[in-house]
């Protein structure tokens, strides 16, 4: 798939969550031109759809995992493909979807320490104008 079909596509499909605009450029870079692409929006459906339904308590799956106080990370990986998606909730219980990026294979382990402080700021910033 190329980047606009890429696009259209994540908009098209991220409509229940409050989303941040680089999160959505990111996927579109890991993903576009991949050849990957049907076998990670089929999973991203899937886990959306389980975040969507179980909020704060997706955490019980095994693909997803609390990281700090208030931000989790979404595990997707497939032949080709470990993305990362970082994520917190509004005070509503709306999920917040913040940053994604590829996880080198081989680590048992993700270090997700230089993202966490980028995700939270992305947080802050869609906080104030939602709050507003």
């Amino acid at each position: 798939m190329n980047k606009k079909a890429v696009l259209e596509w994540l908009i098209s499909h991220f409509e229940p969550f409050v989303v941040h605009g680089r999160l959505i450029s990111e996927l579109v870079k890991l993903v576009s031109g991949t050849g990957y692409e049907k076998r990670f929006f089929g999973m991203l459906v899937g886990r959306l759809k389980f975040l969507d339904s179980m909020g704060i308590l997706a955490v019980e799956h095994k693909e997803f995992e609390p990281i700090c106080e208030n931000l989790y990370s979404m595990h997707l990986t497939g032949t080709g493909f470990n993305i990362r998606i970082l994520y917190s909730f509004f005070q509503d219980y709306t999920p917040v979807l913040l940053l994604a990026f590829f996880e080198r294979a081989g680590k048992s382990t993700t270090d997700y320490t230089s993202h966490i402080e980028p995700a939270m700021n992305r947080f802050k910033e869609l906080e104030e104008v939602y709050n507003d």
